[in-house]
């Protein structure tokens, strides 16, 4: 990779951000202002690895730099991990251009492992893309053709894996365009026709400006289990006089549809998407329970999603009020398919999944006007037992993992004394020191702690190995390590002072949900723990033999 290049391109990206869409393109700017401003006064090949790691977690933004630079300029074996979320964060400070060269190229070799491991057991190449067919340009007023859809790189395996047939929904969610005929669609996919598609009339609405990026998204579900995501930008003009000036169809960025994945799905998935202004989110609704309305409901925040969660877990609320301004910007289709499914399901408590391309909002913290069991705290992460994974890019694969091992335990920790989980659990004690954290995470046990005092996670994630469940003990951003193949993770919100770490452990790794672990434990130590956040499958549980990928 050239690094002269990496930094020529990156420039011409940060001057076309305005016309990419999504909430990220500011945030990505004013990150990559800085980095670029360091040309010259650091070493151009740190410097350049720093600028691909922040551009990799946006889709557009990456496959701009990708086309800039040709498809030999980056490393072919390993798509980044693209996100049209909201951006990760990089490493900043003395020396922030080495640490990331360093954890990029760590991250890279765990990627190159997993997916030989996968390639081996041949499920990789059965898992279909997502179909997006639409063209570059529409005119608003103008009906426009999109096809969706199962497409594939390689001939030959059914993507459900020899099963019997498999009916897909698709969820269709565009901001700026009506569906006549609807915004779902359901296919069959069989052995007869493994990579359905069906055509969707969209009609793009009246706009403010002569050209407006736009961007198509659809959500892939089985049986209300959510397995696949995609995205494709294209540009809506106000005259037919402008057609011409982009006929480069844009390629379509998401996660692989895996069919044969589908499992038990919760009783509940919101799928959270940006807007095509920041602040606003589109929320559609999954369930193996009730048929869900497929129009997208409209979220705002009157801020950007980094400011509004920010705000709240830097300002000194009570944890009840930043629950009940949570619960306040949750559109009512929420709680209504909530309330419906809880009443069918009872006396069990249901289960919900965030998908969501914003990390930034604290969903599951939100209060509950009317709870289900008035005996327990009304947050909803104490009401139902939740998790979150997120949306947006290629990785994480979709659904999140219903299984993982619990074989070995490793404690990220500095103190003069070992750590509890030394003794109580048998845990590798690992020094924070720089490198030996990224030796862990380049081949992780099962288990990985990040105690109280230890470094930035969220940093660090990026070299870690396949299928390691991760718990930090302060507030980090736990999608770092999802993007690098991580299970699932455990984070604060914001700090906290309850002891609750080592019964969790001892619950999860005797085989109970890790999801419900800490619903329960919220329950009985109300005054700060409901700021634990769940980031995984709330019906992952902890094996002791972990089957094969």
């Amino acid at each position: 990779m050239d690094p002269v290049a990496v930094m020529r391109a990156a420039r011409t990206v940060r001057d076309e951000l305005g016309g990419m869409p999504g909430e990220p393109p500011a945030e990505l700017r004013a990150r990559l202002d800085p980095l670029l401003a360091g040309e010259g006064a650091q070493p151009s090949g740190p410097l350049a690895e720093a600028v691909v790691a922040l551009v990799s977690q946006y889709g557009p933004a990456w496959e701009r730099l990708c086309q800039l630079l040709g498809q030999d300029a980056l490393p072919p074996e390993e798509p980044p991990a693209a996100s049209t979320g909201p951006l990760g964060r990089v490493p900043s400070g003395p020396g922030a251009a080495e640490r990331a060269a360093s954890v990029i190229g760590r991250l890279t070799g765990a990627f190159r492992r997993r997916r030989r491991q996968g390639e081996g057991s041949g499920a990789r190449r059965a898992s279909p893309l997502p179909l997006i067919e639409a063209p570059a340009e529409v005119v608003a007023g103008w009906g426009a053709e999109v096809e969706v859809g199962l497409t594939t790189e390689t001939a030959g395996a059914a993507p459900y894996g020899g099963q019997e047939p498999v009916e897909l929904d698709i969820q269709i969610v565009a901001e700026g365009f009506e569906a006549p005929g609807g915004w779902r669609v359901r296919l069959r996919a069989d052995a007869a026709s493994p990579y359905p598609r069906a055509k969707v009339g969209l009609v793009a609405t009246a706009q403010e400006q002569p050209v407006t990026a736009r961007q198509i998204q659809v959500v892939h579900a089985v049986r209300g289990q959510v397995v696949g995501f995609g995205v494709r930008a294209l540009a809506v003009l106000d005259s037919p006089g402008l057609l011409g000036r982009d006929n480069a169809p844009h390629p379509v960025a998401g996660t692989r549809v895996r069919i044969a994945e589908a499992g038990q799905a919760p009783d509940v998935t919101a799928v959270v998407v940006h807007g095509d202004r920041p602040g606003r989110l589109w929320w559609t609704y999954q369930s193996p329970h009730f048929v869900t309305p497929d129009q997208a409901e409209v979220c705002e925040l009157g801020m950007r999603a980094s400011e509004f969660g920010r705000g709240l877990a830097e300002q000194s609320l009570p944890l009840e009020e930043v629950g009940s301004r949570v619960a306040a910007r949750i559109p009512p289709g929420f709680w209504e398919l909530l309330n419906a499914v809880a009443g069918r399901i009872a006396p069990r408590r249901p289960s919900v999944l965030f998908l969501s391309q914003e990390p930034h909002v604290p969903w599951d913290l939100a209060v509950l006007q009317h709870p289900f069991d008035r005996s327990l705290p009304g947050f909803l992460n104490c009401q139902a037992v939740t998790g979150r994974w997120p949306l947006g890019g290629n990785r994480p694969e979709l659904p999140p993992p219903a299984r993982a091992g619990r074989r070995g335990m490793a404690v990220v920790y500095g103190g003069p004394h070992p750590h509890p989980l030394v003794s109580a659990f048998g845990a590798r004690q690992v020094s924070p020191a720089l490198g030996e954290v990224l030796a862990l995470l380049g081949d992780p046990p099962d288990v990985v702690h990040f105690a109280t005092g230890g470094p930035a996670p969220e940093s660090l994630g990026r070299g870690m190995g396949g299928g390691a469940f991760v718990f930090l003990d302060e507030p980090g951003d736990c999608q770092p390590f999802l993007l690098a193949g991580a299970c699932a993770a455990v984070a604060p919100f914001r700090p906290v002072g309850d002891g609750l770490v080592e019964e969790f452990h001892r619950r999860a790794l005797a085989g109970e949900p890790p999801a419900e672990v800490l619903r329960s434990l919220r329950c009985v130590a109300p005054a700060t723990a409901p700021a634990y956040q769940f980031f995984g499958n709330p019906w992952l549980t902890l094996e002791r033999d972990q089957p094969a990928a």
